[in-house]
């Protein structure tokens, strides 16, 4: 077939398409398993099928079939389900119980038979016992069922497995975070998103049990009624009247075909809750005009969640990761924690959510001790409510009884679970995605749900790690905005991880910045971004920062090293800081930290005679530009980086490349020199 412009229209194309040699391999693969079965059907005698299948012996066996195959794959998800759940679970021996358990999917059919009858037969380890006690389990219907489990098994396990594995992470973490216990979390989360692998793995159990002979006929042996089952009257039937087996070959080749194809049935989605949502349908037609302005429950009303903001207080270490910290935020207090990737945030979070352990130290909240000196409380009793950048909403439940399902677990009724659900979406300005399903909500919208699911619970702490990261810029702002009003709403105690400055400055009253495991900085987004001590802080500024011990001349003014030049500033002054409560006191030798804006940078070709008094030679590193400015990296001659902005005219008369080297100009009265000392402890 010639695809056309005509044809093409309205389908989608492939943008990789497999090679032609790959699809004329797949076709051979398919004759190979095609053709015998078409082979097969020729040669079934379909005028005489009703009768050849008809017979008393091909009802027994079917029926048998069918009876052992349910009993067997009820036994299968008994044992299959717990073990795959197990299996997925990194534990010392796990390789070796994985082997074990996958260990008959190698084995031949006869060789499982032998082993069952030395274990359970009438002289084996086991069965001797039993027959002792009057119980005799080989050659009757309970030994076929144990050979069929024998060998089916291992197909449901690793089915089960492989899709725990590859599941989205942090959804049971979430579900327990939320307040649920082992076994709520179990049944709401854990089995549900197993569902279609579940589905999968029993009919692939299913038609192994269907298909089994081998162990069959060595353990059970070949008894009419009692353990022939539709593959042994087959085998028998070959031997004395091939149309019979034929007849009989069809059928079980049309019931392991139904089973099979349920593997590939997957339940329609029913795109919207019946009726659900009322309220949040009447305010759709609004929310386009006013999405940021939705109806705030009421403080007076006796379904909103209520609870005492709690204190936190962390002096704890991790040993392998290097992270000490002592920090206490105070009840209601919103701090934001910023650094760079590594820097220790998440490790943070963890420790505070109980997802992670302290090595020594305590973590109280509340004054309660959470974490140390032999108490270590799970997520679900913490009070604390954890809301990331993957917002992990519950995709198999509605967005209604995603919010309801941590006053769920704590012990409220469906019907005042969803009236605080309700209340809680719409202070998040989102009643509206009430009847919706978890995994149809955008980014943006499944981030208000997060934050209404976490605060439905009354959280005694809150953490939001990096809760916009994943968002667009529209998106982000609105979830801002909503943040912003809920937590002055709650008076939640709340800690948010962030990386955008924006989020520090708009949300939070405190500011900690982290960098190797430790808080290196610590006060209000102003005064640090006012006065930086760090170089992070420094860049989220936007001015350079260069530290360095000191020295200080009779003028009173403050230099470090860079290179065989120096960096000169006047204490107590300088542009970037004017309006600063008084000078510094910096004495000779003290560790200090030189802040100037980029824009205090003059770049020359050459080396300029006289003042000013800082003129340091240096390397083009890039060049950015942004507006009318371009902002120029230099790389000094003590392997630090600065950056200078000028215009694009300034830049084009200067006519310097990347690689070429300049001199750079800095008044002393444009640096800042503020002191550099040890890390700030948490308060």
């Amino acid at each position: 077939m010639v695809i056309t412009r005509e044809t093409r229209r309205g389908r989608a194309l492939d943008p990789a398409p497999l090679p032609v040699w790959i699809a004329v391999l797949a076709v051979a693969g398919i004759c190979a398993l095609v053709l015998p079965l078409l082979g097969m059907g020729q040669r079934v005698p379909w005028t005489r099928l009703p009768a050849l299948i008809g017979t008393e012996a091909a009802r027994d066996a079917l029926s048998l079939s069918l009876r052992t195959c349910l009993s067997a794959i009820l036994i299968d998800l008994l044992l299959g389900v717990p073990l795959a759940l197990l299996l997925a679970r990194d534990w010392r021996g796990v390789r070796v119980a994985r082997v074990v358990v996958l260990l008959p999917l190698s084995l031949p059919p006869v060789v499982a038979g032998i082993a069952l009858l030395a274990t359970f037969g009438r002289r084996g380890l086991i069965g001797a016992r039993l027959e002792a006690a009057g119980v005799s389990i080989a050659f009757s219907t309970v030994a076929v069922v144990m050979a069929q489990v024998f060998v089916s098994l291992p197909f449901l396990v690793t089915t089960l497995e492989s899709a725990v594995r590859t599941r989205p992470w942090g959804l049971e973490e979430t579900a327990a975070a939320l307040g649920a216990g082992p076994s709520r979390v179990l049944a709401t989360i854990t089995l549900p998103t197993m569902t279609p692998a579940l589905t999968r793995g029993t009919a692939l159990a299913a038609a192994r049990c269907l298909g089994e002979f081998g162990a069959t006929l060595t353990f059970a042996g070949s008894l009419q009624g009692t353990t022939r089952t539709m593959p042994l009257e087959i085998y028998l039937a070959r031997e004395t009247d091939s149309d019979t087996a034929l007849a009989l070959g069809l059928m079980l080749v049309v019931v392991g075909a139904i089973v099979v194809a349920l593997t590939e049935w997957t339940p329609r989605r029913r795109r919207r809750r019946r009726g659900a949502g009322v309220l949040g349908a009447k305010i759709l037609g609004a929310k386009a005009a006013a999405p940021a302005a939705a109806v705030s429950p009421s403080p007076a009303d006796p379904d909103e969640p209520t609870s005492a903001p709690s204190s936190v207080r962390v002096r704890g270490r991790i040993r392998e990761r290097g992270w000490d910290v002592d920090l206490r935020v105070d009840a209601g207090e919103v701090i934001a924690v910023m650094g760079h990737n590594g820097a220790g945030k998440s490790t943070l979070a963890g420790v505070i959510t109980g997802l992670l352990g302290l090595d020594s130290g305590e973590l109280r909240i509340g004054g309660r001790l959470v974490d140390g000196a032999g108490v270590l409380l799970p997520p679900r009793r913490r009070g604390v409510a954890l809301l990331t950048q993957q917002a992990r909403i519950f995709g198999h439940m509605s967005v209604l009884d995603n919010v309801a399902y941590g006053p769920r677990s704590h012990g409220a009724s469906r019907e005042r679970a969803r009236r605080i659900a309700r209340a809680e979406l719409a202070g998040a300005g989102c009643l509206d995605l009430a009847g919706r399903r978890g995994d149809e909500l955008s980014g943006g919208q499944a981030a208000r749900v997060g934050l209404a699911r976490a605060l439905a619970v009354a959280p005694d702490v809150l953490i939001l790690d990096e809760p916009t990261a994943a968002l667009d810029v529209e998106s982000r702002a609105m979830v801002q905005r909503v943040l912003r009003r809920r937590l002055a709403a709650t008076g939640t105690t709340a800690i948010l991880i962030t990386h955008d400055v924006i989020d520090a400055v708009q949300v939070a009253s405190r500011l900690l910045v982290m960098d190797g495991g430790r808080v290196v900085a610590d006060g209000s987004p102003s005064a640090l971004l006012a006065s930086p001590t760090t170089g992070f802080t420094a860049r989220l500024a936007g001015v350079n920062m260069i530290r360095g011990r000191a020295q200080v001349d009779s003028d009173h003014l403050v230099s470090v090293s860079i290179g065989e030049r120096r960096l000169v500033a006047v204490t107590g002054s300088g542009e970037e800081t004017s309006g600063a409560e008084g000078a510094e006191t910096i004495a000779e030798g003290d560790e200090v930290a030189l802040v100037f804006a980029p824009r205090t940078v003059a770049l020359h070709r050459e080396p300029v005679p006289g003042s000013p008094r800082t003129c340091l030679p240096g390397t083009v590193a890039g060049v950015e530009q942004s507006g009318g400015l371009v902002t120029v990296l230099v790389t000094l001659d003590s392997g630090e980086t600065i950056r200078a902005q000028v215009t694009i005219g300034a830049w084009t008369e200067l006519g310097i490349s990347p690689g070429e080297t300049l001199w750079c100009t800095i008044k002393a009265t444009q640096v800042r020199a503020v002191p550099a000392g040890p890390a700030q402890a948490g308060r």
